[in-house]
């Protein structure tokens, strides 16, 4: 097999590897998402924004954690399974012992005030960072269908606190429907 001289090279495992560690290990909660948007789509330029908010879409609707789900959906198109499972164990080994090593501390130090505001301030970041990424997606959107659909989505589960599930539900036939028609003229 030969490989045309216009495809890239394919990605080192210790790329993915190296990449996915530093992911894991500095971002909290939601804020995922943003630190592997930048890392595939700008920095290492793996893939497009077509390809990464596809497997964002996928690996929000499959069983598991979402973020387990994108990188395994990121290493198998960079480098197939070898690269899947790459990428899910460096996103996880480091935050694993580095949990565990919180887990101490905090059971040391739960009772100060302090602890309370710092938890607090982690959280608002990782809220702030999933609200980046999706006003980065919608920029990047030139449908105001598009837009409505994604609008939608907030409203739902945002604001009325309706289930992921039944949003998913009701909005997956719409986005299809629309994703159909635009191929299909």
């Amino acid at each position: 097999m030969t490989i045309k001289s216009d495809d890239p090279p394919p990605v080192p495992l210790a790329d993915i590897a190296v990449v996915f560690s530093r992911i894991g290990i500095s971002s909290f909660g939601g804020g995922l998402v943003a630190w592997i948007r930048r890392e595939a789509v700008e920095r290492n330029r793996w893939v497009g924004d077509r390809e990464f908010l596809s497997g964002l879409a996928l690996s929000q609707v499959l069983p598991g954690a979402n973020m387990t789900n994108l990188a395994v959906y990121l290493g198998l198109l960079l480098r197939g399974g070898l690269g899947a499972v790459t990428a899910l164990v460096a996103l996880l080994w480091l935050p694993s012992i580095f949990i565990i090593f919180l887990y101490e501390i905090y059971e040391r130090l739960h009772g100060l005030g302090a602890l309370h505001f710092v938890l607090d301030g982690v959280a608002a970041a990782a809220i702030a960072l999933n609200i980046a990424t999706g006003i980065h997606a919608i920029r990047r959107s030139r449908s105001a269908v598009t837009v409505a659909v994604a609008g939608a989505v907030f409203l739902a589960v945002g604001v009325l606190h309706w289930s992921m599930l039944l949003v998913v539900a009701c909005l997956a036939p719409v986005s299809i429907v629309i994703a159909w028609r635009r191929r299909h003229g």
